[in-house]
């Protein structure tokens, strides 16, 4: 390899390293602008990278338990799913009582958002394949969503 090419070869590795470097920080600052932070009863949110807990998987393995059937069943009863897949939410439209958690599932391999029309709560991350988000939510009222990485996308929760 002659000098030149080395130096060409060289150059080319740092300007690789520093785009990649811009492209991640810009893509976290993106991201960033997704999130709902929060606590409490308010959104949460797992990325694919972190494994889903238990408690909000309506997957996990059943475990041995000393509660009594009926304990279980309501807690059941208070948690409520919505499949991300095929560039849609299923089911598109959900009914549930108040103190319900909702758990989205992203089944997609294309990233998607849950993200309140106007003011409204629901502001996930970019949740990437087998990322999820959850909220509780408290309150009555009509709480319309949408992807903001296809804005074409969208659900409603009604809380009764």
């Amino acid at each position: 390899m002659t000098r030149t090419s080395t130096r060409t070869w060289t150059r080319r590795r740092r300007i690789t390293a520093v785009l990649v470097a811009v492209a991640t920080a810009t893509g976290t600052v993106a991201l960033g602008g997704c999130s709902g932070g929060g606590g409490g009863h308010g959104p949460s949110a797992t990325p694919s990278s972190v494994a889903p807990s238990t408690s909000m998987s309506s997957k996990a393995a059943p475990s041995a338990s000393t509660a009594a059937p009926s304990a279980s069943k309501a807690s059941a009863a208070a948690t409520k799913a919505v499949a991300i897949a095929d560039f849609a939410y299923s089911p598109s439209s959900l009914t549930v009582s108040k103190g319900t958690k909702v758990t989205w599932t992203n089944d997609d391999s294309a990233p998607h958002t849950v993200t309140s029309d106007g003011s409204g709560p629901l502001h996930s991350p970019s949740l990437d394949r087998g990322g999820s988000f959850s909220y509780t939510f408290d309150s009555a009222g009509t709480f319309s969503y949408y992807c903001t990485v296809h804005p074409n996308m969208h659900g409603t929760v009604v809380v009764k």
